[in-house]
């Protein structure tokens, strides 16, 4: 049965939300947030079963493409550092830079394992970054020509903003950033130079983490699925997939449109969304919500089922498959979209149906899969 009456979020949120109050009447307050014990949980191999899915069909294929994208991209920049005046090397480094920025963005908000190992998370990618570090430290690198910034090692632990995409992007899209390469000169040299220590930094980063999930001796993917230590049972293994399943809804949510968004056009504040200078903002959160669908699909869903909860299972489904529809119809460049009165309305609708699904994911889940995900603070960190 339809609500008659479609709430702010959509009729979307009107379905997510009939279901939560359903649980609100049946159920007690405390079961709504997660006790031990509260549902029919997975047995053991019911959680390991899930997270084998989960690594197997959408982490690790997703760090093969991240590899596979940063070593073609190191190779276009390459190009371009030995012809730093010609458009078609450029071109194509940009091209290189989308595919390999919208490759990361769908393993992104995976914080486990090889990727926090020697910084590598931030060295990929330092943002938020309010302060404006990257640039104002990529800017006194240029200007002193510092030669450490170019002797950059993939364990080491320094240079930390300008090793990654966000020092790309700005080599690559700023503002006179192209002309600055094609001037010739010491400073253009400098930046060439760049563009090839960064580029074959990015390139190592992502084999390294491909390697640490499947291929050194203790390989990541079989501490989750086995699970060995520091897991002692599946079901901690799955409390912690379950925690990226959620703070990727919750960063696409509150970081990537509630703060950029504002409270009106006006108040608009494209200067905080991601990757704003290459245009790439509402494509990132495409493949954000894209990763965690498939967790949710893949993994999450099937589980659910086997639980005994087959219509939160197909909930689950549904909401997914709405908020990457919705997503997918993004005006863009989002840059404009979210201070035009006509275009707006889209990107609010996307960033109410994941704040509707967040509150799915939050105070559903957890009690049926017998899960405590602790709780994030409530600015997304």
């Amino acid at each position: 049965m339809l609500c008659s009456r479609a709430p702010p979020f959509g009729l979307f949120g009107c379905c997510v939300m009939r279901v939560l109050r359903r649980a609100t009447l049946a159920l007690p307050a405390a079961l709504l947030i997660g006790p031990r014990g509260a549902a029919a949980a997975p047995d053991e191999e019911g959680y390991r079963a899930l997270n084998r899915a989960v690594v197997e069909q959408v982490l690790l294929p997703g760090y093969r493409r991240f590899a596979e994208a940063t070593a073609n991209f190191a190779a276009q920049l390459d190009t371009l550092a030995r012809s730093p005046a010609e458009a078609a090397p450029l071109q194509a480094a940009r091209q290189g830079f989308a595919e390999t920025v919208l490759a990361w963005e769908g393993v992104q908000p995976i914080r486990l394992g090889p990727a926090d190992l020697f910084s590598r998370h931030a060295r990929i990618q330092s943002w938020p970054d309010p302060e404006e570090h990257v640039g104002r430290d990529l800017a006194a690198a240029i200007a002193a020509r510092e030669p450490a910034v170019l002797e950059a090692r993939p364990q080491g632990l320094g240079n930390v903003t300008v090793q990654g995409l966000p020092a790309l992007e700005r080599l690559l899209f700023g503002e006179d950033a192209a002309a600055r390469l094609a001037a010739g000169g010491a400073e253009a040299g400098y930046r060439a130079a760049l563009l090839r220590t960064i580029g074959g930094n990015l390139a190592t980063l992502a084999r390294d983490i491909l390697a640490g999930w499947s291929t050194d001796e203790k390989p990541f993917a079989a501490t989750l699925i086995a699970p060995r230590p520091p897991y002692a049972a599946p079901r901690e293994a799955t409390q912690d997939l379950f925690r990226l399943l959620r703070d990727t809804v919750r960063n696409v949510a509150i970081r990537k449109l509630e703060r950029p968004l504002g409270g009106d056009p006006a108040a608009a504040r494209s200067d905080l969304l991601e990757w704003r200078r290459s245009g790439l903002s509402g494509q990132a959160i495409q493949a954000n919500l894209a990763l965690g669908r498939d967790m949710a699909v893949l993994g999450f869903a099937p589980a659910l089922e086997k639980a005994g909860e087959g219509e939160l299972a197909e909930l689950l489904r549904r909401a997914f498959e709405q908020v990457v529809a919705t997503a997918k119809d993004l005006p863009l460049p989002l840059k404009a979209a979210i201070a035009d009165p006509a275009r707006r309305p889209l990107v609010v609708r996307l960033q109410r149906e994941a704040t509707v699904l967040l509150a799915l994911l939050a105070q559903r889940l957890p009690p049926v899969l017998d899960i405590r995900p602790g709780v994030t603070a409530p600015d997304g960190n």
